[in-house]
């Protein structure tokens, strides 16, 4: 009867799933996840074929995925214990003779099913070449056998040390470790190091402005070690103390060889001092108390003051004290030769500075720095209205208007905020009494309650203040970036910078979904974005938009192409005609759309997941094509740039055929000839893309058909005409030419020395100089300063611009205007130029694809004219070089790095004096 009830229950079964038909299956949202940690691992390890020192992997993953590390060969690379979602390899390299070992790295990727117990698990393999040792091996157990080092060969960053029992003493953007023995900086740290904690700390030595310090260093720590300090120097006295340090000498230490500055741990006392007029990145300064100014350094005496390094934390902080006398914790780092002053990090903290105030300036001070949460969106906040402000001022609270009813929104006793029960956001208007002594001063402050109203990303976009929080919707569309993901609603697309890297990684799994986001708006390098969102899964499906074709819009500069930022783009056939390399297996080409000649950049961060493989990317050389479907357009260095999120949005492309229209439309383009005639000229007959000339000329006596030479007595204008064919179509260019009487003698119109002092900071805007006789300029730049040295060649130069590509911003250039009268008839310009550190000029002239050059402002288009000079760059000198430009206009000197590898500011850097203009 059992097997019976059996096929009854068998026939039963089968009917009822004929009945219903096909089961829907439910989908384990653990498997797209899993696959997603999968194919983001191959950015881990930006060059795998080049392993040199310890690194850092994490152990856990966007998703909730966990990640188990294992090696084949543990002698060579071995994985730590897991600690703060990282596991630490260290690597032992073969020492010098032995070869290069192999090893097989495992990850074991792990994430519990969505619809049941089991753990899901896939695995990924990478095998890595870990370099031998360069140099022979030599004994470093502490800190001071690092400073004893004078052999330049272990400089670079690729020879690994360890040193034990090593205090994390002080941070001030980098960390500063101190082993009983010595002090030493740590830069770019793998470890998330803990001041005062004890560490087994392993790093590659490298030499940087004066000192050694370790590079991508890891720790281990030990937690039964207890950590011991430098003993803190007291510097009552800016002054002597710098001329203590120099003394010593200790501003003298330009090579390896030479010796090193090491750290000096220190509580000083002294003056904030801001140079006015200065808005760089280097114009504060500690002055000793006794003095009202600043006395900047010269090549062979140091600034009169400490310079405070930009990268240190709390900087505003210190700022907010200029002119008041402070005393406060520091490292004294090094001599910054650049800056000619010798160099601080801040490591008291958020609030620890003391100063030396009078009753009114405790309450300017406070006044200053008292700041309420500009709006509150969210039930249970509460605001911080202290009774103890900055420097132990007392403040009071009360509403500016006792019978505003909003002033129920806000608890004046205990800051509580109650949102409105409906309808907008409400202004809540609070006034601050700040006392201190005898002196008073209020403070008014707004705040606003309730609810952010919706905005469209057009609003977002066009938006002028940066102070209050967005409230958007939008379609998720993908990675435009290292942490950066672009939304679009129907009226356009904007970035989010995510707040950290599984926080973008979530967000890129909702791709094609809606969401909503809050956040605050900034713009950084031009990127308009939406930083530290919430964002809020609205489960429903979004509406990509069409992707623009690139080709429709006329120009490719940042005003052109502002409209469709980090919106969906296409465009086929881009020729690769420049491909930088760097040491973090970035992919960074320059592409030019041959059909107009336009070019756009294209940028990968080896840090950003990819959907797919990034071989395509990575492969592409001079000369490829590419085309791009459903990319996205991101920004860098306030330039646009093409990005993409999966690897099928970049795709092999193929030399366009141009049509006879095209093909002259280039040729014109790119015709040109010297207005300032002196001599016969060649003038060419067949153009580059098979366009025929036939030239005419207005005076053909004086510069005949041909383009020779007349002598004329006196200065003459002549007129140029080039007839173009090409197939059955045909154009004119017509040309002005200055034709100069025989014998005439080119003269200089004006020499830039670019003054006496440094005007100091790389980052784009304007460069306000004075010359030595006094003439005042402001120049567009970027990447450019200008600065002095004390090393040769530049010794006796006095100021001059240095010009610093880097990895990250490979174009560096400073803008001339030549449009003025003096300017009638430029044939050239000429200068000086040399490394601007001899020691990376070996590193500086290997790069290949490198220019020095001039641009001519060419309507919308910067056209080069004259030829590269790079080549001519030369050690240990200065060498005079010329560059023929095309009478007045508007010109830029370019200093061009496309295969710079390094983010060192001085690392491919060049300076270049005394530019002439020279006119007929």
């Amino acid at each position: 009867m059992k097997k019976v009830l059996s096929v009854l229950t068998g026939l039963l079964l089968a009917l009822v799933l004929v009945a219903c038909g096909p089961e829907v299956q439910p989908v384990d949202g653990s498997v797209a996840k899993l696959e997603t940690a999968y194919q983001s691992m191959s950015v881990l390890i930006a060059d795998p074929s080049n392993i040199t020192a310890n690194f850092v992997v994490p152990t856990k993953l966007a998703g909730g995925v966990t990640a188990a590390w294992s090696s084949d060969e543990p002698g060579v690379v071995a994985f730590g214990a897991p600690a703060a979602d990282q596991s630490t390899a260290t690597v032992n390299r073969p020492a010098k003779g032995q070869g290069d070992a192999t090893v097989k790295i495992t990850a074991t990727l792990s994430l519990k099913s969505e619809l049941s117990d089991e753990i899901l698990t896939r695995e990924w393999n990478l095998n890595i070449t870990v370099k031998e040792n360069t140099v022979e091996e030599i004994t470093i157990e502490t800190i001071a056998d690092i400073l004893a080092i004078t052999d330049a060969s272990y400089d670079g960053g690729t020879y690994q040390v360890e040193i034990p029992n090593v205090t994390v003493f002080a941070r001030g953007d980098v960390f500063f470790a101190y082993d009983g023995t010595g002090i030493i900086q740590l830069f770019q740290s793998q470890t998330e190091f803990e001041v005062g904690k004890v560490y087994d700390i392993t790093g590659s030595l490298e030499w940087y402005f004066g000192i050694w310090e370790l590079v991508k260093s890891t720790g281990v720590e030990k937690t039964t070690a207890t950590p011991q300090y430098p003993t803190k120097e007291v510097v009552t006295s800016i002054d002597a103390k710098i001329n203590s340090l120099v003394t010593n000498g200790e501003h003298l230490y330009a090579n390896v060889a030479d010796g090193n500055f090491e750290p000096v741990y220190a509580t000083i006392t002294g003056k904030v001092y801001m140079i006015p007029g200065d808005n760089g990145n280097y114009n504060t300064y500690i002055i000793d108390s006794s003095k009202s100014e600043l006395t900047l350094g010269t090549s062979t005496v140091p600034a009169s003051g400490l310079m405070v390094y930009y990268n240190t934390r709390d900087f505003q902080y210190i700022r907010s004290f200029n002119g008041f006398e402070v005393t406060m914790d520091v490292v004294i780092y090094t001599y910054r030769s650049n800056n000619l002053a010798y160099a601080i990090y801040y490591v008291g903290g958020p609030t620890g500075i003391v100063a030396t105030l009078n009753d009114q300036q405790k309450v300017d001070l406070a006044k200053t720095a008292l700041v309420l949460a500009p709006e509150v969106y969210e039930e249970g906040k509460t605001l911080n209205l202290v009774s103890k402000g900055l420097n132990d001022v007392n403040v009071s609270w009360a509403f500016k208007d006792a019978n505003d009813p909003n002033n129920a929104l806000v608890n004046l006793t205990t800051g509580a905020v109650t949102l409105p029960a409906s309808g907008p956001r409400q202004d809540v208007v609070l006034v601050a009494t700040i006392t201190s002594g005898a002196v008073t001063d209020t403070k008014e402050i707004t705040v606003k309650v309730g609810e952010i109203p919706l905005s469209t990303i057009a609003e977002v976009n066009a938006a002028t203040s940066n102070t209050l929080k967005f409230r958007v919707s939008g379609t998720v569309l993908g990675y435009n970036g290292h942490r950066q993901i672009s939304i679009a609603d129907a009226t356009g697309a904007v970035t989010l910078y995510m707040p950290s890297v599984d926080a973008a990684a979530e967000l890129r799994l909702l791709v094609g979904k809606q969401v909503q986001v809050i956040g605050l708006r900034a713009v950084f390098n031009g990127l308009i974005q939406l930083t530290n969102p919430v964002v809020l899964d609205l489960e429903a499906d979004g509406v990509v938009p069409a992707a623009i074709d690139l080709r429709t819009v006329e120009l490719w500069d940042a005003a052109s192409l502002l409209p469709y930022q980090a919106g969906k783009v296409s465009v086929t056939n881009l020729k690769v005609t420049a491909v930088g390399t760097n040491d973090f297996g970035n992919v960074d080409l320059t592409l030019e759309d041959e059909v107009t000649l336009k070019t756009i950049k294209f940028f990968w961060d080896s840090r950003q997941p990819l959907v797919g493989s990034s071989d395509f990317i990575k492969g592409l050389a001079v000369g490829d094509y590419v085309s791009f479907e459903n990319a996205l357009l991101t920004w860098r260095s306030n330039n646009p740039v093409l990005a993409i999120d999966d690897a099928a949005q970049a795709v092999e492309g193929e030399s366009p055929v141009l049509t006879d229209a095209e093909e002259l439309a280039l040729d014109k383009a790119s015709l040109d000839v010297a207005t300032t005639v002196t001599a016969s000229l060649e003038l060419p007959l067949t153009l580059a893309n098979g366009t025929t000339v036939v030239w005419t000329s207005s005076l053909p006596e004086v510069l005949g058909n041909d383009g020779v030479y007349g002598e004329p007595t006196v200065d003459t204008e002549v007129t140029l005409t080039a007839t173009l064919t090409n197939g059955e179509e045909t154009d004119t260019k017509v040309f002005v030419l200055n034709v100069k009487a025989f014998g005439a003698v080119e003269t200089v119109a004006y020499t830039f020395d670019f003054g006496t002092a440094p005007k100091t900071g790389y980052s784009a805007g304007d460069l306000v100089f004075s010359n030595v006789n006094e003439d005042p300029f402001t120049l567009a730049k970027d990447r450019v300063q200008i600065n002095t040295s004390t090393f040769a060649p530049w010794t006796d130069n006095g100021a001059f611009l240095v010009l610093a590509p880097i990895s990250t911003f490979k174009l560096s250039y400073v803008v001339f205007d030549f449009t003025g009268a003096q300017y009638t008839g430029a044939t050239k310009v000429e200068f000086s130029f040399a490394a601007w550190n001899q020691n990376n000029f070996d590193a500086t002239v290997a790069l290949a694809g490198s220019s020095v050059r001039m641009e001519k402002l060419e309507g919308e288009n910067w056209v080069t004219v004259g030829d590269n000079v790079f080549s001519q760059l030369t050690k240990d000198a200065l060498t005079t070089v010329s560059i023929n430009i095309t009478g007045a206009g508007t010109y830029r000197l370019v200093y061009e790095a496309p295969a710079a590898a390094s983010t060192s500011n001085t690392a491919y850097a060049i300076g270049v004096d005394d530019l002439k203009v020279y006119v007929l």
